[in-house]
């Protein structure tokens, strides 16, 4: 299945390229910048990142189920990608709110 229509990448070459980063450099986390640049391509839209983290998640799955990769080397990273996420989640809901909370330009002036 193809995942990024803009660099062309398949959801078998992010799985190769998570087994290769998590086999390769402990510490190293697979986000999805990590993983295209390993690939050799680059994010040019964006709006594959959600697919590609969930397919990145997936591949994860799929190495520890087959021991190929230390299991706390994935469990570590999957710790640091939530935490990750979390802090991405409490910014978008902090722009939110101050987005929301935002008078308009008319109310201002009265």
């Amino acid at each position: 299945m193809i995942i990024c229509s803009c660099a062309v990448i398949s959801d078998r070459d992010i799985e190769i390229a998570v087994s290769e980063i998590m086999s390769a450099s402990p510490g190293l986390l697979p986000t999805p910048g990590v993983v295209f640049r390993h690939l050799n391509k680059k994010m040019n839209c964006c709006r594959c990142a959600p697919v590609a983290v969930a397919t990145i998640y997936a591949a994860m799955d799929r190495l520890a189920q087959s021991t190929r990769v230390c299991p706390f080397a994935l469990a570590e990273a999957r710790a640091k990608l939530i935490r990750i996420e979390e802090r991405r989640e409490r910014r978008e809901r902090r722009l939110n709110d101050a987005y929301a909370n935002r008078k308009p330009s008319s109310m201002r002036a009265a």
